[in-house]
Formats: structure tokens, sequence, C-alpha cells
């Protein structure tokens, strides 16, 4: 033809190396590669911007919509629930499958294998072309039949994939010609086989050992076993387990004792205090080996994308944390992305690593992700160490610690292209609770992850664009703001921009602060009250039981943790002023009163609940006159119709008050108002708690002579029938000393409702005792020996504790009631262990160091209230009363203890009757060889003898309880390093002899020791006469009484 001349000759180079390429991407025919292996590295980066040129998949497959897995069920599990499950394929402890062994599953499993021979036995051959991640229909290898696989990854020639089976768990490459689309009627049943891994573990060197892997699955393989199911991660595919080996330990202790695996670390939400001090740390490790290098303080992170309110764009999210907290890139900028990639990738190959390259925390640089080995620009966030980093991917929004030798120089002109992420959060949502929920957070991941969506901006907050969400692709469109609300996934809120914040908070700055505090009416009314705290029954915190109340309590705690959180200005405390403190146990943020202030600590009463504690200065917050809107819940009351027997309440009148109104809906009548409080007239079960105290003898009327009781404590009893039947011991498991009703924070606190070992009953045996009290309540040394590594975990969270919160016993109103439970410091090792309260001094307490059975006396500084999850093993103590205790009286004279104390310690046999619900019921009785008399007998005549002595003992003279228990082995430290049964220098229990020996120390009467002796004398060989018995008994009396005299 005129004109014509040969065809210019075009040279393409390859998109990953730059060498001349021959080859086109087979989807695209756009991009081309000079091989294979370029273009299967590339793919990671260019399968976000290719688009096939070819219409989809033709023929018979036309008219099928892909399935990926966010179309199929979600496996339906209860978090914490044991299930039955067999291993069918396992990889390692990090990926293993399993298919639960439940009828509806197999039932599904059958049904899916059925469905799909029918299907696809006689379709035609057609083509198709699936993509990564699409679950589509393919034919094994082994037995050519047809079955659901995920398609994992895709050759570059696309004439081959990979494939995971998602109903059996095992894998294959297969070729394409043998793969299917799903067709509507093949039920999309969640995968039959659950992706699983070992929770709480992580290999020892990175990866699972040959040798792990094989010793696990001989263990495993194709057995059915108990499967704990702890949380479900990872777009809800995969389940963090626990298996119960037939050995009968779990998977993962098993991996840690035989060094295949570490722990796996607990991530937790640093403090301030934290972050101050690894950005401290990070300087020195940066400034420790920066002489002389390269600081690359010139490459400062580029200019962000500027965005307008009101812009619309199409993006794609890259990083998720939580609807708030978001990182999108624009779609239309996927090029422009892309070639930067291409340039990072030039510029990296073309340098060298250098050696004294340290960039400066701040600075940009070139990083390499540790997933697929492509660089990227990252700024450097901080030095976890001298030669490791943190950085944070500037285009992509996501962060990891990486080594020095994965870090290059940037050039200049990789920097001129505006930083990709663009952070935003939702608008108009807010978490239903305190945080956002797994299930949340899982299901917004499966609805905006691997889609184009359209966002429109409303405004900016904190750095963050607000925006609305919309999936476009979804028939109808979903607003995905809508759709978490509409799931109760998340709560609307207003949306307030930087600039309304602003003004907000200037209008606040400007606002006087009003509050007010809940009253209770005065009319004769009857108000539910449910109590808080309690000091005695003269002072004590109530809340009006009301559930709008307690809702609005629970939705103003999730307002007071977004204001402290956000709020970082310093705050002054001024004793009479509202503020926001952080409860040091909970963690959770509540309204309080500053009631004191010494240096950097605060005095506080938390105005909700009752609790006064002090607090770091540090741990305060500033309050707004929003928070103060619901008037302060707790209310300071006393009850009417009482008085103390003496000049103030005995800690067992305290305990049993605390022990009826604990945990109690109560009803009660406002009598009078007064600088104390309400005083008012309270119901528990319909029974008076006034008149019942002053029953048990533990109060009495106002202006009233204290009653006699030594005499009529058996007829006292049986005519007060009226009252709660159960004695204060018997109430202390069924009561709280703390109440944990829902949306109030739990505190530490001295619980007298701690549990107690039960005996095997009608089993005779000789008890070893720890503490001696009186008849009505012992503790014993337990027969059997506690998890000593469950008891060593104990101790670890026991220190942690303790050590954080050295400075909260000082802030506990009130003093503890003997019988609480408490931690407590050793004066030998000033370690803390877990002890029970004996006698409670002035300035001192006598401690029952409950885990080994020794004792000592303490400062009230060495004893701190314990948390409840400190409890949760029992003590190796055992809490016993003497059998016949409903003839016992209220309080024990101290001559009758002592008695008590000689006979049981000389040897006593003790069978368990019964478990009356907070202690072990014993009979005791002598052994054979000393006369076999029954002790509650001996105990009962001696009572009897004792109110005919003393026929005019009133109850003023009697000798509080408290201070007359007897520890038998005070001198024995619990050996912190190596916790034991019982400590190597614990005493053995005294003999009567021993007793005598003690009294004679105390005495300075000749006569006075002969009579000691012979009197213990006469008791070690008593037997059960009852003539006998009350000469004994007397004798015994007659000596003691003189003792006490002298």
């Amino acid at each position: 033809m005129l004109g014509s001349g040969p065809p210019s000759l075009t040279v393409h180079f390859c998109y990953y190396c730059g060498q001349q390429g021959n080859f086109r991407c087979k989807r695209c025919k756009k991009v081309p590669y000079c091989s294979v292996a370029c273009q299967t590295e590339d793919w990671k980066t260019h399968r976000h911007v290719c688009k096939a040129v070819d219409p989809e998949p033709h023929g018979e497959s036309s008219s099928f919509q892909r399935v990926y897995f966010k179309d199929l069920h979600v496996t339906k599990i209860i978090k914490g629930t044991d299930i039955q499950a067999c291993v069918v394929e396992f990889y390692s402890p990090s990926r293993f499958f399993l298919v639960p062994q439940s009828p509806e599953l197999l039932e599904s499993l059958q049904s899916i294998s059925t469905e799909l021979q029918k299907t696809y036995c006689s379709s035609s051959v057609t083509t198709y072309e699936p993509c990564v991640g699409e679950i589509c229909a393919v034919q094994f290898s082994c037995d050519m039949n047809w079955y659901r696989g995920l398609v994992q990854t895709l050759a570059p020639d696309h004439k081959m994939a990979n494939i995971l089976y998602i109903d059996f768990g095992n894998e294959e490459n297969v070729p394409v010609d043998r793969i299917r689309a799903l067709t509507a009627e093949i039920k999309p049943f969640c995968p039959c086989a659950m992706e699983c891994r070992i929770t709480g573990v992580v290999p020892v060197a990175g990866n699972w050992s040959g040798e792990c892997c094989i010793a696990v699955r001989q263990l495993l393989a194709g057995k059915i076993v108990t499967v704990r199911l702890v949380e479900t991660v990872e777009d809800g595919r995969i389940h963090a387990v626990d298996i119960l080996l037939s050995m009968g330990k779990q998977l993962s202790t098993f991996l840690l004792e035989h060094g295949y695996a570490d722990k796996e670390p607990v991530n937790i939400a640093p403090t301030e205090q934290d972050i101050n001090a690894m950005m401290s740390a990070s300087l020195e490790n940066f400034r420790c080996l920066s002489d002389g290098k390269d600081n690359n303080t010139w490459a400062q992170p580029p200019e962000p994308i500027t965005q307008a309110v009101g812009d619309q764009l199409s993006v794609v999210v890259t990083h998720l944390q939580s609807p708030t907290e978001l990182i999108v890139q624009k779609v239309e900028n996927a090029g422009l992305i892309q070639d930067l990639q291409l340039k990072l990738r030039e510029h990296c190959s073309q340098v060298a690593t250098p050696q004294n390259f340290r960039p400066a925390p701040g600075t940009v640089c070139c990083a390499q992700f540790s997933e697929d080995k492509q660089w990227y620009r990252a700024k450097i966030l901080a030095y976890s160490s001298e030669e490791r980093v943190c950085v944070g991917y500037l285009d992509f929004g996501n962060s990891e610690e990486v080594g020095l030798g994965h870090l290059r120089p940037i050039a200049s002109s990789l920097l001129a292209l505006p930083m990709q992420a663009i952070p935003c959060g939702l608008a108009g949502v807010q978490p239903v609770g305190e945080s956002w929920s797994e299930d949340c957070l899982l299901a917004l991941q499966r609805r905006v992850s691997n889609r184009i969506l359209h966002i429109e901006i409303q405004g900016a907050h904190e750095g963050k664009a607000l925006v609305t969400m919309i999936d476009e692709s979804s028939d109808p469109q979903a607003n995905i703001a809508e759709l978490l609300i509409s799931a109760c996934y998340a709560a609307p809120c207003a949306v307030t921009t930087d600039n309304e914040t602003a003004v907000t908070a200037e209008a606040q700055a400007c606002e006087p602060l009003v509050w007010s505090c809940t009253e209770l009416p005065c009319n004769s009314q009857v108000v539910a009250l449910l109590v808080t705290v309690v000091e005695n029954p003269a002072a004590f915190y109530c809340r009006i039981d009301n559930p709008t109340d307690h809702q609005r309590l629970k939705e103003l705690g999730a307002q007071l943790k977004q204001h402290c959180e956000a709020e970082a200005s310093p705050f002054e405390p001024k004793v009479g002023e509202p503020c926001c403190a952080l409860l040091p146990e909970d963690g959770a943020w509540c309204r309080a009163m500053v009631t004191g202030l010494s240096d950097d600590k605060v005095a506080v009463n938390f105005v909700d609940y009752g609790y006064s504690l002090t607090v770091e200065k540090g741990h305060l917050r500033s309050i707004t006159a929003q928070l103060l809107t619901l008037p302060f819940q707790a209310v300071r009351c006393w009850l009417t119709g009482v008085e103390p027997l003496g000049s103030g309440w005995s800690s067992e009148a305290v305990l049993w008050f605390q022990t009826q109104v604990y945990g109690e809906q109560l009803s009660a009548r406002v009598l009078s108002v007064t600088e104390q409080g309400y005083g008012v007239e309270l119901e528990s079960r319909g029974v008076s708690v006034a008149a019942a105290l002053i029953s048990e003898q533990l109060a009495k009327v106002p202006g009233e002579t204290a009653r006699e009781t030594h005499g009529t404590t058996g007829t006292a009893t049986k005519q007060s029938v009226k009252k709660n039947e159960q004695d204060p011991l018997q109430t202390q498991v069924s009561s709280q000393t703390e109440v944990s009703t829902e949306g109030q924070p739990k505190l530490p606190s001295f619980p007298v409702e701690w549990k107690t070992v039960e005996l095997p009953l009608s089993d005779t045996f000789q008890p070893c005792f720890a503490a001696i009290i009186n008849p009505s309540i012992f503790y014993l040394l337990g027969p059997t020996q506690v998890d000593q590594q469950k008891l060593q975990e104990v101790m670890v969270e026991l220190a942690v504790y303790c050590n954080s919160q050295a400075t909260l016993s000082t802030a506990v109103k009130g003093k503890p009631a003997p019988g609480a439970a408490c931690c407590a410091q050793f004066s030998a090792d000033n370690n803390w262990y877990r002890a029970v309260i004996l006698e409670v001094g002035e300035k001192e307490v006598s401690v029952l160091y409950a885990d080994y059975g020794n004792s000592e006396k303490v400062a009230f500084s060495r004893i701190l209230p314990i948390p409840i999850n400190l409890l949760e093993l029992p003590f190796q103590i055992t809490r016993c009363t003497l059998a016949g205790k409903e003839n016992f009286p209220a309080e024990w004279p101290q001559e009758l203890q002592l008695i008590f104390q000689n006979v049981v310690l000389d040897g006593v046999l003790a069978t368990a009757q019964h478990f009356n619900g907070s202690a072990n019921v014993l009979s005791l009785t002598l052994p054979a060889e000393k006369g076999g008399g029954n002790v509650t007998d001996m105990i009962s005549e001696a009572l009897h003898a004792q109110s005919k002595s003393n026929p005019c003992t009133t109850s003023t003279q009697k000798t509080d309880k408290t201070g007359s228990s007897t520890s038998v082995n005070t001198a024995a430290p619990p050996d912190g390093s190596k916790p034991k049964l019982v400590p190597e220098n614990q005493k053995e229990p005294m003999s009567t002899t021993e007793l005598a020996n003690t009294l004679d120390a105390t005495s300075q009467h000749p006569e006075e020791k002969m009579n000691i002796s012979a009197a213990a004398a006469s008791l070690q060989t008593s037997g059960c006469c009852c003539l006998t018995l009350k000469a004994k008994v007397r004798v015994d009396l007659t000596v003691l009484i003189n003792i006490k005299k002298s």
C-alpha cells in the first residue's frame, strides 16, 4: 500500500523488575512482566487495581453470583463452653481443623454433599475463572467427588488454584477446569470444619518445630477430644481453643511443659504513665548508639491529603480498629499508590544496606513490611530496643516492629506524594457499653473489608474525618452506621466537630458546677434501698433500688470514661468540690467529692457508692456540669431504735448487721433527718432489723440498761423465733461484705463470706488446730493439701496487687471484723499472704495466715482488703464450729474459752456431722484412754456451773470475744519462696502442761502455779461423770478467775 511502512517496534518492560517483559497479565491484559516469578511477587499489589477485560464467566455460570466467606452462615459458638470434636486435619498448634460431633452439623454435611453431587456430576464442561477468596464447587482429586472449597491462591497463569476444602480442612492444588461456581441451590451452611489454634501459647523459636508437630499430631489426629472454646478471631473464621488431652491436662500446658511453646503475651492498654515511660526508654535506646550515625532528621512526614466537609469519595478500608478508628485510601489514587510502590521497590533495590543509618523518632524512611517483604514509606514511632524500632506505614495506617536492617534511607522525591492514609471514623455512633464489643468489630470487619465504599465527610474531630459510609454494592445500599445501630452493636449520638467541641469546652469552663444529692421521702413513705457501704448500724450508705437510676448510672459510667480519657489538662483538686476519680482496683472512672489533701494524695468520697478512699492526685480529672446532672446516688443513713451496748458498736454487732443488710432489698421508712444522715427504720424480708439486732443481744433500746444474758441465753434464743433463725456465722456465706450489683464497681474488701472447704461427713480424724476463738468458731488445718501450682499463681497475683495498693488500707473506713479475709504482710519476710483476722485491737490486729496455719499480730498498715478473685481458691484452713451451737451464748466468757482451748489442745478426735452453710459442724470427743468424754457435754456442764457460780454477772461484764482468740502456732511464718502446707518452724499444738507453763510465766504467786498445774492434770484425766466434771470445772474457774484478778 502506498505510503505504508513497517509497524513501529514497541518494547515492554517488566512492571516488577524493570527488565524487558514479553508477557502480560492475563486478566487485565495491560501490565507487562518478564516472568511468572515477577508476576507472582507483584500480584499482592496489582490485584487491587486489576480489572478483567473479558466479561464475567459466560455460559452456564454467567447467572451465578460469586460466594465468599461473608455470605456463609456464621458458626454459632458460646465462649467458655466445652464441645466434643474430631481433629480432621492438623498442620501445627496454630492451625488445625475440627469437626464438632453434633447431629445437626453432620446432617448439614450430608445434605451439602448430596446436593453437590446431584448438581455437578452431570453438568456440562464450561469455562469458569474463580477468584481468590471465593467459595466454589471443587472436584477432589482422590475420589473425583464435588466438595465446597476456598480458593486460597491462583497461579499467575490462572490454570491452577490452591484449594482449602472448608468442610474437611485439607488442601490441594486443583486445575481450574475442575472448579465451578456455587449455585443458589447449595445452601450457605457454615463451614463444617472449624479452623482453630491453641490459645495462650506461641512457638518458642518463631515457628513450631517438626518434633512438636509430630508429637501433637500423634495425640490428636483422628481422635474425638474435648475442646474448650475461648474466643473467635480473624473475621470469625478462626477459633482460639484449648484441648483436654487423655492424660488429663490441657494441650497448652503440655506445650509449655515440654518446651515447645512460651506463654502468649497479653496486650494491655498502656496508661499515660506507661506511655511516658516507654517514650523515655525509646529516646534512651535511640541515643545510646547514635554518635556519628545518620539520624535522618531532614526526612519529615509529607503533608496529609486535605479534604473538606461535604466531600464525597470512593474509598477502600486499609486498617480497622473500631467504628471510630478507620484508615481509608481513595480509590482514584490507586494508580498513584502503585507507581509509588514501584519507585520504592526500585529505590531500595539500588540502595545498599547502610551501616550507619539510625533514623530519629518522627522521621520518615523506607521499611520492609514483614508479611509481603515489600517496601513502604514509614514513620519511626519509637525504639523498642537498641536494634528494633516501631514504625507506622504512612499510606496504609498500620504499624509493626522491625529490625534496623529492614530500614533504608528514603529519597526526597518519594516524599512528594501526600500521605495516602486518611484517618476517619463513623459519624453519629458510640459504643453501647464502655467499649466496642468483639462482635461489633467482627461484624464491621466483614462488612467493609475488600469493598469499595462511598463516604461523605460530615466534620472533623481530633484529627479524624467524621464520615457517613455507604456500601453501594449491596442491594439496597447500606449505611454502615445504621446497620451497627440496628444490630445493637452501636448507639446513636450527636456528631460533635472540633469547633463545636471548643465552644462547648469554653462554655463549660464558664459554667458554675451545681450538684444535688438523692433525697429519701420523709412522709412515712416506704422506699426500697440497697446498701452499698457499712461502717456500723449508725453509719452506712444506701442507694434507692430504682431500675431507671441504675440504668442512668451505667450510662454515666460510659460518659465519665470517655470524658476522663480525653481530658489531659492538669487538675487541681479543692476540698468540698466534685471531680472524677479512678477507682484503684476496678479501673473505672466515678464521680467523687474531695474530702482532704496531702502532698500527692487526695482523700475522696465516691458519691454514687459511699466508698471513702485515698487516691493519687494523677488519678483525678475535672468534672463538667453535664456529668453532675444525675443526683449523687449514695445516701448516708443510720438505723433508728437501737444503740450500742457499750460506748461503741462491737465487732460482732457490725458483722451481724452487715450480713443482714448486704445483698438484700430493704424496706425503709425515714423517721428523722440529722447531720449524720437519714434515720431509717429498716425491714429485711419482713423482719425489723433493729428488733432482730436487739434480740441477738448485740444492741439495746435507746436509754435502756443492757440485759442479763449469761443464765438465760438458751431461753432468749428460743423466744426470738420470729427473727432470722440463722446465726451470724451461718449468714457469713449467704451475705456479702461487698455488694456486686450491676453497674457498681467492685472494690477489694474485708469479706466474711469466704468459702471454706467442706470436710467429709462421718469420718473421724485427729484435728490439727490452727486457731481457736471459742466453741462457736475455730479453725483447723485442712486434711487435704491445696493445689500448689494454683496457690503459687494466687501468690503472684497477690504480690502484684498488694505492692500496687500498699496505701489502700489507711484509706478504708472502719475496722475489719474478726473472721474477715484480708491480705497481710508477714513480719519475717515482708511478703504478702492471704489471711483471716482473729482479733482487732486499737493499733494492731491478730491474723491467721490462711494457707499455712500460723499467725501473728501486725499493725493496721500491714493489712489490705482482698479482691474477690483472690478468694476463688479455697483456704488451706477450714472454718469449724462445735456441735450443739444452738445452746451456746452469743458471747463466751473468757474463762470458758480457755477451758475449751485447754481441752481440745490436749488431744481430741473430731467427726464432721454436717455443713451449716458457712462452717463444718464437728463433734469432738476425748480419746478412749482419756475417758472418751464428749466435749459438747463438758462445755454445756461448764456453762451451767459458771452461770450458777456467777448469778449476778451481766452482759456488761463480759469480755469481747475479739480479745480472746488463741493461735496454736504464733511463731511460724509463711514460706514465701516455697509454699508449704505447714512451715518448718511451726509449733506443735500445745498440751495441757505447756498451756499451764504458759500461764506460769504470767503468774507471780507460787501457790497459783500449783493450782494451775493441778487443774490441768485434772482435766487431762477427765471422764464423763457429771459430778466429777462439775467439781473440776469449778476448780478451773476458781483458778482462772484468781489469775484474772491478779
